[in-house]
């Protein structure tokens, strides 16, 4: 007997018909445009750092497309017939920084599109990052084509790093789980998707295979777990579509850039430098306890310098992010020692100076913060090291008795010798514990240190002339590498920035290299990403942008598809050897000089558009920058024969420097007045704007 006939409801009518063909459709959906190969790469191998805060682990996509966390190699060996896909031309984060990378390996008829994307655990204190990754192969011949994939999970051959808590030797290779179970995996496999696929496991390797029509596409899915977790686990992950994986990380690192300052210059290369600068640093930080420190890299450094670490307290600080900042420098307390030192590494005797240095610039930026009194009594414990063994020194009788003793840093100088650098830091230490000490309203002991410091000073003039050098030598004995000797002027405001020994050193420096830009380290070939950095801010403050701006040239160019730089590499054959990028140096040193190349707070005079290229003039705007009188924002823009810039009101004189290869044209307006060089103009304390008439600078 048959059934009566039941009305079925619209609404129902309706969802099956939109479902329908969400259900026929058995081809995956289109990946991003995004083509990697489109993106500037410096160097001759491509890498990129797949990396999260606090994660003690991170994910190195290699030179040859594969994935490995220290301890395991996750091995990607695409092949369509005989053609086995070359490694990829540009390993590419999206827009150069955000951190959903990108790359490509082509083979015979079949291209290999590959995406992947990190993202932390669950847990507030989860170090596991997870990352996410797809393969789309697609076949761009007129015929039909069989796309292989083979995945293996192996112990590396020759690895460039080795992960701090990875076993001394694996003996057999890992795993990658398919199903749920309690046995532990280093990752995970889907089954494949799109035209005829399947999933074969031979042994220890996994294979993927798809037929594939003339323009179709299969997509493969890994989950891959910087420390193995069970199928189960492993399953429960995978259950986050990739899609969503993808959409998380661009929303949060989207997040975490917009948080800080903002630089609206239109110039997208710088702009997106500085986000892959804050996205480097934001990650370049791990607990030590209940302690978060600074690390210099997410591969082979993650041991805790002074030298690195201060320098990223400082570009986390002025960029915006304050509470990281000052967290960092809670973790540099566990590095002084009882009789007041600072030590990160034996020998570097400079750290006193650059923690001390790192305090000032985090805790009193934008405003006071309430620790201000706990770090003074750190400082002053640290002033009162550095006159003891000054004390020691002058008793000694030696030549330069008065600076700081013989140390071999192990490091840059390679040299043991009575370091210029280290004196310069202690001198840059003296002036930021008064600074902390006055904020702690110890005015008497801030007025005690700073007659110390005149003193110091003094001493180092002294012993300055005693080398009979137009320049300023790597240390006393003049001998050593230039390092520490570079900062002298900027940051450490020992000899001011116009000095003929540092315009010598400038010179001397910058001719090794072939010209201003990167210095060199060692042979003429080399190149050291940021130690140089120091001379282009010390450019900005003696009147010469435009060498500033050749440092800054050259950082933007050696960067890598991911907007990273490296520590050292080779000029002519573009390698950085064993020294992975990012480097969290590079990063600051980057950031800091467009910083101070827009703002600059670190004396007694705010200083605005110190080198501000002519493309930013168009309509430059800076948002919520710290500085040392509140969060600053500016707006400056040329406009025909005028400049204009309006910011917000602070309470010391404002020098403004007029775009480039302008001068003043006639006679300035009440209340401005002339500054100390002929693109300089100096406002008064609460001036909020100002315009200027211009005229084009004389040859």
């Amino acid at each position: 007997m048959s059934r009566p006939f039941r009305r079925v409801p619209a609404v129902v009518l309706l969802i099956a018909v939109l479902l329908a063909p969400a259900c026929a459709r058995r081809e995956p959906p289109p990946a991003r445009a995004f083509d990697p190969d489109s993106m500037p790469e410096a160097y001759a191998r491509s890498t990129a750092a797949l990396m999260w805060p606090g994660a003690t682990r991170s994910w190195q996509i290699t030179p040859e497309g594969d994935l490995y966390d220290g301890e395991w190699v996750v091995r990607l060996l695409p092949t369509a017939g005989p053609d086995t896909a070359p490694a990829p031309r540009v390993i590419a984060f999206e827009d150069r920084w955000l951190p959903v990378a990108h790359w490509r390996r082509t083979g015979g008829d079949i291209r290999w599109d590959f995406e992947a994307a990190g993202l932390a655990g669950r847990a507030p204190r989860d170090s596991n990052l997870v990352v996410s990754l797809e393969i789309r192969a697609t076949n761009r011949a007129a015929a039909e084509r069989v796309a292989r994939l083979a995945v293996r999970v192996e112990p590396p051959r020759s690895p460039t790093f080795v992960a701090f808590d990875a076993p001394e030797s694996i003996a057999a290779p890992g795993r990658l789980a398919t199903s749920a179970g309690p046995d532990t995996a280093q990752g995970w496999c889907a089954k494949p998707a799109g035209g005829r696929a399947s999933l074969v496991t031979r042994g220890s390797e996994i294979v993927l295979e798809w037929t594939l029509g003339p323009g179709s596409s299969g997509v493969g899915r890994l989950v891959l777990p910087a420390y193995a977790l069970t199928g189960t686990e492993l399953a429960r992950r995978a259950r986050t579509p990739h899609e969503r994986v993808i959409a998380d990380a661009r929303r949060h690192w989207t997040a975490e850039v917009a948080r800080g300052a903002t630089f609206s210059l239109g110039d997208p290369e710088v702009e997106s430098a500085l986000r892959a600068c804050e996205v480097t640093l934001l990650c370049l930080r791990e607990r030590r306890g209940t302690a978060w420190v600074p690390i210099g890299n997410p591969f082979q450094y993650h041991d805790v310098w002074l030298r690195d670490g201060a320098r990223a307290i400082r570009a986390l600080a002025v960029l915006g992010y304050t509470r990281e900042a000052r967290e960092l420098c809670a973790g540099f307390e566990g590095l002084q020692w009882p009789q007041g030192v600072f030590l990160s590494q034996r020998g570097q005797l400079d750290g006193t100076g650059q923690a001390l240095w790192a305090f000032e610039q985090a805790l009193l930026r934008p405003a006071r913060d309430d620790s201000v009194a706990h770090f003074a009594a750190l400082a002053e414990r640290a002033w009162r090291w550095i006159e003891w063994q000054r004390d020691l020194g002058r008793a000694s009788g030696w030549e330069f008795g008065a600076m700081l003793p013989y140390g071999d840093p192990r490091d840059g100088e390679l040299v043991r010798a009575q370091l210029v650098g280290n004196d310069a830091w202690a001198i840059a230490g003296y002036r930021s514990a008064a600074r902390l000490l006055s904020a702690a309203g110890r005015a008497g002991d801030a007025a005690r240190v700073e007659r110390t410091r005149a003193r110091y000073l003094a001493d180092f003039l002294a012993a300055l002339e005693r080398t009979r050098r137009e320049d300023v030598p790597p240390s006393w004995q003049g001998i050593g590498r230039d390092w520490g000797n570079l900062a002298v002027a900027s940051p450490c405001g020992v000899l001011r920035a116009d000095d003929p020994h540092m315009a010598a050193l400038a010179r001397r420096v910058w001719a090794l290299a072939g010209g201003a830009g990167l210095a060199t380290y060692g042979p003429a070939d080399s190149a050291e990403y940021y130690v140089g950095a120091d001379l282009g801010t010390r450019a900005l403050l003696a009147g010469r942008p435009e060498s500033a701006d050749s440092v800054l040239a050259a950082m933007l160019r050696w960067r890598t598809g991911s907007g990273a730089g490296a520590e050292f590499f080779s000029r002519s054959s573009r390698d950085f050897g064993q020294n992975l990028p990012p480097h969290a140096t590079a990063a600051a040193a980057l950031a800091g000089l467009v910083r101070d190349a827009l703002v600059f707070d670190d004396g007694d005079t705010l200083q605005l558009t110190l080198g501000a290229r002519a493309r930013w003039w168009q309509a430059g705007k800076i948002e919520r920058a710290p500085t040392r009188w509140g969060l600053l924002d500016l707006e400056f823009q040329r406009r025909g024969d005028r400049a204009d810039w309006h910011w917000s009101p602070v309470p010391v004189w404002t020098a403004l420097t007029l775009p480039p290869g302008t001068r003043i044209a006639g006679s300035l307006p009440a209340p401005l007045l002339r500054g100390p060089w002929e693109r300089v103009v100096l406002a008064p304390p609460g001036t909020v704007r100002a315009q200027v008439r211009l005229e084009a600078e004389a040859p």
